[in-house]
Parts: C-alpha cells; structure tokens; sequence
C-alpha cells in the first residue's frame, strides 16, 4: 500500500509485524526510528536558514535546530564567523578579557550560541543549520521524509520492535534494508553536492 501520511505509516508497520499485540506500541517503534534519524541524518532537505539581530554575548538557536553549518554577519563585507570550542573562547576571553567588537568566533551553548567578542552594536546574524525533520504524531501528518522514502520508516520502525520480537530472524533484514536506504539518502545527497562525484564517505546506521 502507499504510504502519504503517519496513520498509513502506523498500518503499514503493523501489516510487517502481524501480530496485534503490537499495535499500541507501534508509535513508540516509530518514534524510535524518527529519534535516530535526527541524530544520523544530515541532508540538503535539512537545511534551512535563519536570521536574527544580535547585540549580547548569547543568542537563542532556533527551535528546530539539530546542527550548525555556517554562521556569518550580514556586514558589508559579510563576514563568516568561525567555529572554536568552548575551552577556546574562555582561553580568549582570558587573554583579551571580555571585550566587545565585531564578532569573530562563535561557540555552540546548549541552545544557545555563543560569540566573542562580545557585539558593540546590533548585526544581523544568518545561520545556515540542519533542522529537525518535522514530528509526525496525527494520523493526516507527513513531512518530506515520508514522503521521499517512506520504507525507511518501516524498516527502522521493525528494527525498534527487536525487543519485543525476541529472536527474530527477520531484524537481520531489516536492518540491512534500513542501512540500504539510509546509505542511499546519503550518496544521494553527497552527489548533489559534488556534481555527480561522490566521495568516500563514513555512514551512520544501525
């Protein structure tokens, strides 16, 4: 059957599994699948851009943010603002001590991100991140995932139902269709990206 939306998913899952027992926790299997794929998954579908005014020390991140590509000041020159970890930003903190300017580093803080120095003035800050891909919890609810690979879905959510299936010889499988899937997402994107070329690569899965 076709799978468009989230109750298809959830009927589709049971109809693999067979077993009525299940029905009730199909939505955690689910849920499972999606977690994980917000952890691994980083394509260009993911990608969205934002923009805020800065004038402090620590800016929010967006709502749906997962994962930082590039952050740059709308300034004329536009400047990128490179990415130090926190032990850095404290070393120049120490050195220079919290002084303000233009800001030239910035630092991921929990949800919030970090600059230094410290803004004089108030710049226009645009974020180019991941995001989260969109919940699905009604039964008429999609997003682009399931809309472009659905059975990625489906094998992630059997794979989540191993402990409740026990030994069950099919996991083996669908964890390889799983992988398949995502690795096929990956190279897909990773050929976007580099003109049809793809490069070796190191992929996240199950």
């Amino acid at each position: 059957m076709a799978i468009t939306n989230y109750g298809e998913l959830k009927t589709n899952v049971a109809d693999w599994l067979n077993r009525s027992d299940l029905t009730s926790v199909i939505p955690t299997f689910i849920d499972g699948v999606h977690s994980k794929l917000n952890r691994d998954l980083r394509v260009r579908q993911m990608v969205q851009r934002a923009t805020a005014s800065v004038d402090a020390e620590y800016s929010a991140l967006p709502a749906d943010f997962l994962e930082i590509r590039d952050i740059r000041l709308n300034t004329d020159p536009v400047r990128s603002l490179e990415a130090i970890s926190s032990e850095q930003q404290n070393q120049e903190r120490q050195r220079f001590g919290n002084t303000s300017g233009k800001p030239k580093y910035f630092t991921i803080v929990g949800e919030t991100v970090q600059l230094f120095p410290t803004p004089d003035t108030t710049y226009t800050m645009e974020l180019a991140y991941y995001e989260k891909i969109p919940d699905l919890s009604s039964d008429s609810d999609t997003n682009w995932l399931l809309t472009k690979e659905p059975l990625i879905y489906v094998y992630g959510a059997l794979v989540h139902s191993a402990p409740y299936l026990k030994d069950d010889e099919r996991t083996v499988v669908w964890q390889t269709l799983y992988r398949d899937l995502f690795n096929g997402l990956v190279e897909e994107n990773e050929k976007s990206r580099f003109g049809g070329t793809t490069p070796r690569m190191r992929h996240r899965s199950f």
